[in-house]
């Protein structure tokens, strides 16, 4: 039998849910199955694989994400001796040669697997509309870059169960909650090429388009309040240090003002934004951390003095009204350069 169990959390099954377990058998894998408060009337579908699996249920449906932790904690009990857990769907989304491959590379570097499917062609327009958004949104928050960033086949050591169980969402969030937090902290990861299915249009899918993926999103910004603290600080202490004048060189043709005080004030608040990062985001490379993090400080500073430049200077706005344009185009920038530069960010 192999070392990887495989974790399927399930909502509401047919056919499919029958033969991936057939398949996953017959490729001597262990599995453990969750029937996450599907209902009386699919329990025809789960009596066809219980004796198979181990089998787990509750009888309220309570989101996939506590579906998965809930899978975690009866993973350690029932296979003490496991070395990785891989989850799954079971509704034929993940061929069983891809989670057998997702099984050999855990074997090889005994390290996080993320699934990513390509989104070139035959993908559903709002599947992929929704995943660029989606790892546009988080690459800009962790600063590393991954193709697909909602894919459900992923694998991971035992080692990472006691805090898979402790990531919060108990819903669709909570895959994301999973990358997202792996990633600021910097751990390794091995982003794995996998097939690319969608059964008829996606449409067994028990996703909802806009709800979840509010739900999703909501969490990643909430997860920005730091960098959002941080410009705000850097805000506020440019239009307290800029007006007074302190930092003029005199005999100097150009202001030199404006310059140090956007130098100061950015540098001031990045110095508290990566100590909260620090305090809130532990990492094992904090360096790799750190000069990602001072190449989008030196692109929000240029980003600031450009606009401030332009608008102080040739258009003799008042500051007041110029610093909220000059974050928004500090944020434009960033943006532009994290698609840019994406390549720099790659998880692998």
């Amino acid at each position: 039998m192999k070392s990887s169990v495989i974790l399927i959390p399930s909502y509401e099954p047919d056919e499919l849910l029958v033969n991936t377990i057939k398949e996953l058998t017959e490729a001597d894998f262990p599995i453990l199955l969750v029937n996450d408060g599907s209902g009386k009337e699919f329990d025809r579908i789960f009596n066809e694989v219980k004796d198979k699996v181990a089998y787990f249920s509750y009888e309220t449906n309570k989101g996939k994400g506590f579906a998965m932790k809930y899978g975690y904690k009866k993973l350690l009990e029932v296979y003490p001796e496991a070395k990785f857990v891989i989850t799954a769907d079971g509704d034929g989304q993940h061929t069983t040669k891809d989670i057998i491959r997702v099984h050999e590379e855990l074997e090889n570097t005994n390290e996080l697997v993320f699934g990513v499917r390509n989104f070139d062609k035959d993908v559903p327009a709002k599947s992929k509309a929704g995943n660029n958004f989606s790892k546009a949104n988080r690459s800009l928050l962790t600063k590393t870059y991954i193709q697909d960033d909602q894919c459900g086949l992923r694998g991971f050591p035992v080692r990472y169960i006691p805090e898979l169980i402790k990531i919060k969402g108990n819903r669709y969030e909570y895959e994301m909650n999973e990358i997202t937090i792996f990633q600021m902290k910097q751990y390794p990861m091995v982003a794995l090429p996998i097939e690319t299915v969608y059964l008829d249009s996606n449409s067994r899918s028990h996703f909802r388009p806009f709800k979840d993926t509010m739900r999703i999103q909501g969490r990643i910004l909430l997860n920005s309040f730091i960098s959002l603290f941080s410009l705000a600080l850097f805000i506020t202490a440019f239009m307290f240090l800029y007006p007074r004048g302190w930092l003029t060189l005199h005999d100097v043709k150009f202001n030199t003002n404006l310059l140090l005080s956007l130098n100061l004030c950015a540098l001031g608040s990045f110095l508290i934004y990566y100590i909260l990062m620090s305090i809130f985001y532990p990492t094992k490379v904090p360096f790799r951390r750190l000069w990602k993090e001072l190449l989008f400080l030196a692109i929000r500073m240029y980003a600031t003095a450009t606009t401030c430049m332009i608008f102080i200077y040739w258009l003799n706005l008042p500051y007041q009204v110029i610093m909220p344009i000059a974050a928004v185009g500090s944020c434009a920038f960033n943006i532009l350069f994290a698609w840019a530069l994406r390549k720099l960010f790659k998880t692998i």
